[in-house]
């Protein structure tokens, strides 16, 4: 990771083609300089995104409440959203409940019935895949 950088004096006509260059990058351009500020390691993303644990929660619902589910596996308030698929172009699942229950949403984010688990957490394929890394195909 690249934290830091700053490239003086660059030329202006220059700017786009060096902003499109950097992916994932927060770049900080001035009429002096350009900074690159950050940059995320590069990762691939599913439709399913990657699995961030290999189980499912436990949660009680309230009826008529509205919840987003993370369905990228990055947030850090799992199973709910906390902004984080932003970096990754995907979106959570907004779903509201009928009635008070307790379920189980999926933690692994493999499920074929978003956002809830069924029980795809127990295969192979999930149980193979470290943490934080898409499913093999």
């Amino acid at each position: 990771m690249l934290v830091g950088a700053v490239v003086p004096k660059v030329q202006s006509s220059l700017l786009p083609r060096l902003v499109q260059s950097i992916d994932r990058a927060v770049v900080a351009v001035t009429a002096e300089n350009v900074a690159l500020v950050a940059v995320e390691p590069v990762r691939q993303y599913t439709d399913k995104g990657v699995v961030a644990v290999k189980t499912p929660f436990k949660v009680q619902l309230g009826e008529g409440k509205l919840y987003a589910w993370c369905s990228c596996g990055l947030s850090k308030k799992q199973p709910f959203c906390d902004g984080a698929h932003k970096t990754v172009g995907m979106t959570p699942v907004r779903f509201k409940m009928e009635e008070t229950r307790e379920v189980w949403l999926c933690g692994c984010k493999q499920t074929s019935d978003r956002p809830f688990c069924d029980g795809t957490h127990k295969t192979d394929a999930v149980q193979n895949t470290e943490l934080g890394q898409n499913v093999a195909a």
